[in-house]
């Protein structure tokens, strides 16, 4: 007579079948109570060992997990701000991650709906605007080759930003601190200024913080601009000719006054009286990637 096995015995008696994720789930919380294996191993047909197994696995689904006590940030309100931030305003992440923290009192007056205060990554903020089909960029930009100034008032740059706003042409004088990106001045011309005007705008702001170098365009009348600046005492320097590169913060803050500001009149012409309103937001609450600073935080130590 041939002798066999409690686990051959238990398998002759019960043919096996392969479980599926929730009966091992529960085939494994029953083994560890007080429940004859035998019966499981009725109940689900499988082995004795197979009972034993699962009832050593520590399984549980997602669900069953105790959930971290954090709030998902993205709200609908939340949501709402940056499509608007975005459709209206034609912001990429880097302007709505600082719309989230704080905008000006004139932005929010145009947003039904305006959640401030809120800090987001820019990869969640994009995660939301790809479900949306609204991430990416139609243009592709180069990088200019980066240089900065060492500390405040070492170097000025001046421009002119000249747009149309409800049938008529203006001209709006941009002066920047290169070291902290403080904007020092908006004067708006509506028309071309001649460079008397130029200079009587200025003069007050050399005469108070002295700069060493003012850097401007090659302009006709750098002459007369050179005299002007030796008499405050700085020193006028002069860009390239077809050389942009030489005015890279100036050109970059113009083009943040105009993505930011001036391209959004047509839509809320009232604005044209909040200029200099934006120009302290800009100075003080809004955190600059450049400098990583906020840019009226590094102009006041100097």
């Amino acid at each position: 007579m041939q002798l066999i096995t409690k686990k051959e015995e238990d398998k002759l008696l019960v043919p096996t079948m392969k479980l599926k994720p929730e009966q091992r789930l529960l085939l494994g919380k029953l083994s560890r109570r007080d429940i004859p294996k035998k019966l499981l191993m009725e109940s689900f047909s499988v082995s004795r060992t197979t009972v034993w197994f699962w009832g050593t696995q520590d399984l549980h689904f997602v669900s069953d997990l105790p959930r971290a006590n954090n709030k998902f940030k993205v709200t609908i309100e939340t949501e709402i701000t940056i499509l608007y931030l975005r459709t209206t305003f034609k912001w990429g992440t880097a302007r709505i991650q600082n719309g989230l923290i704080c905008l000006p009192e004139f932005m929010k007056a145009e947003m039904e709906v305006c959640v401030q205060n809120v800090s987001l990554s820019r990869e969640t903020i994009n995660q939301l605007l790809k479900k949306h089909n609204l991430n990416g960029y139609k243009k592709k930009y180069k990088f200019w080759k980066f240089f900065r100034a060492k500390y405040a008032n070492e170097l000025w740059q001046i421009d002119l930003k000249r747009f149309r706003f409800q049938g008529r042409k203006y001209e709006l004088l941009v002066c920047i601190d290169d070291y902290s990106r403080f904007i020092l001045q908006l004067k708006l011309f509506d028309k071309s200024p001649s460079i008397k005007e130029i200079e009587e705008a200025i003069k007050p702001l050399i005469e108070k913080y002295n700069p060493n170098k003012i850097l401007t365009d090659n302009h006709p009348f750098r002459e007369d601009w050179g005299k002007f600046c030796k008499e405050l005492g700085s020193e006028a320097i002069f860009a390239h000719p077809y050389y942009p590169q030489d005015k890279g913060k100036v050109e970059r803050t113009i083009r943040n006054i105009a993505e930011e500001f001036v391209d959004l009149l047509s839509k809320f012409p009232k604005w044209i009286h909040n200029m200099e309103e934006w120009r302290e937001w800009f100075n003080k609450k809004r955190f600059h990637r450049g400098v990583k600073d906020y840019p009226a935080n590094l102009y006041v130590k100097f």
